[in-house]
């Protein structure tokens, strides 16, 4: 027998994830405000500009489309058990409800502190290197002084510069998620627009290579081995998507973070698609290799000498600084997630009086951050942890996903049986693209163990890679005890946040 909701008539929904009035949050995010949230969260002119370079040392260069491609499609099988679950519980919790009710609370627990944790981590890394960027971008348009700091201090005065900027980012966050949409519109549309003019340019004038369809083609790998480290590297530069789903909350309508997150995608592929063909064509492999953290500013400067190369660094500062301000939006929210379950404490939970904002959350998050970035400043071990979270955060990606995708088929596969279509997007693709996500984040921590005989407490260690984000996790585990045996959390109490799969 059919059910049906008002708030969502095509179908049946599980009830929202119990919350007082008192913290719903407004819902006034359209589909371009969501874009432009999502598409800096994953920040793929970032990506671009640093990202290339390491990909193309590792599989060559020639096999960047084809491996931009095929990460694609794992990734887009995991949207679709995003959309899928976000019209069962549309919850600003995503990963962390869902896998939970489904799964186990344990495992939707150890998600939403992994998610938190990185997040932190990630901000305590990005406030530093937008001061750092910002600091370029100044000497790159000549302002005098700031090329002759002493490099001692250098790195001071990019930190107070990142963590002030991190400190109005947050104020920005709390007075309101659609003035942070409207200014991340603007600064969208400037970044693509800049890349897109360089790579328009860079296609249409370079004279390095001859455009091949080859290039597309999963043959263009040598061995099956580079194909799967193209994947495992490729993967995780679109992480970030995701934060289409953080805001949904705060959506005008229930599939709008769905039609949000695949846009976000497509265009995210394209771009990176578009740029990977534009510097082949422009810059020989050895040159994207060695340039390949600074890929962006040095093909700006190839095209259009000193003048190229600083708006090309001005508008990776932009990118950072947008980043910084689409992960603070969603941490601050997942973080909200777990204190109306009684996982995190009720700070978490208190809203702006007027501005209907997760302000104290916030606040919260950038206080860390802000310390973690200085007190990494004199206690190298600190910095060598965070470097090293924000390296292998893709491990802790890959499983987060697979479990999402594992989550939407184990919920959806009985009322499924009978639609062809239901099927295949809710539980056969996501099961698949969890799969192979889990199968990917273990080949990368098989790849950074293998990549040296010994342990060293250095960021670029393989093995000290792959235990740190055991020991991240290993850190919530008696956060998480507390809250159960002690403090009593209704989240872990068996059946309480637990519902059975929609009925027809």
């Amino acid at each position: 027998m059919s059910t049906s909701s008002p708030r969502h008539p095509g179908g049946p929904t599980a009830p929202e994830s119990a919350a007082p009035k008192s913290i719903a949050l407004p819902k006034i995010l359209g589909v371009a405000d969501g874009i432009a949230i999502a598409l800096s969260n994953v920040s793929p002119v970032v990506s671009i500009g640093v990202g290339l370079g390491t990909i193309g040392a590792a599989i060559g260069v020639a096999g960047l489309p084809a491996a931009f491609l095929l990460a694609f499609l794992p990734i887009a099988g995991i949207a679709f058990a995003f959309a899928k679950l976000n019209e069962y519980d549309r919850n600003c919790g995503t990963a962390y409800v869902w896998v939970g009710k489904v799964l186990g609370p344990w495992w939707g627990y150890l998600i939403g502190w992994l998610l938190m944790a990185s997040n932190i981590i990630f901000l305590a890394y990005a406030a530093p290197l937008a001061g750092d960027y910002g600091l370029q971008t100044l000497v790159a348009f000549g302002v005098d002084g700031v090329g002759a700091l002493h490099p001692g201090s250098y790195q001071l005065v990019a930190t107070v510069a990142g963590v002030a900027l991190l400190a109005g980012l947050a104020w920005l966050a709390v007075c309101g998620v659609d003035i942070c949409a409207k200014y991340q519109k603007v600064l969208v549309v400037v970044e693509a627009g800049t890349v897109a003019f360089f790579c328009g340019w860079a296609l249409l004038d370079g004279a390095e290579a001859e455009f091949s369809w080859s290039w597309f083609s999963p043959a263009v790998f040598p061995s099956p081995s580079v194909l799967a480290t193209g994947l495992v590297l490729s993967v995780y530069m679109y992480w970030g998507w995701e934060a289409a789903f953080a805001v949904t909350e705060e959506t005008v309508g229930r599939r709008t973070s769905s039609r949000v997150g695949f846009t976000t995608l497509l265009i995210v592929l394209a771009l990176f698609l578009f740029a990977s063909v534009s510097f082949q064509k422009a810059t020989t492999p050895e040159e994207l290799v060695e340039h390949g953290a600074s890929a962006l500013p040095y093909l700006g400067g190839k095209l259009a000498g000193p003048v190229g190369a600083a708006v090309a660094t001005g508008v990776l500062f932009l990118c950072i600084v947008s980043c910084i301000q689409s992960v603070l939006i969603g941490a601050a929210r997942g973080a909200l997630a777990m204190g109306r379950d009684g996982v995190l404490g009720p700070v978490w939970t208190k809203l702006h009086p007027r501005r209907a904002t997760p302000a104290h959350g916030t606040a919260v998050i950038t206080l860390i951050s802000g310390v973690l970035a200085f007190v990494s400043l004199g206690l190298g071990t600190v910095n060598t942890i965070i470097v090293g979270s924000v390296t292998a955060v893709g491990i802790l990606v890959s499983f987060s996903y697979a479990l999402t995708g594992i989550a939407s088929a184990v919920l959806f596969f009985r009322r499924a049986l009978g639609n062809l279509r239901m099927l295949v997007t809710a539980v056969v693709v996501p099961l698949l693209s969890g799969l192979v996500l889990a199968g990917l984040g273990g080949y990368l921590a098989y790849l950074n163990w293998t990549s040296t005989d010994s342990f060293a407490f250095d960021a670029a260690n393989g093995r000290f890679l792959t235990l740190l984000p055991i020991a991240i996790l290993v850190l919530g585990i008696p956060l998480g005890m507390w809250k159960k045996y002690v403090r009593k959390s209704p989240y872990f109490i068996p059946g309480a946040e637990r519902v059975d799969p929609p009925q027809h």
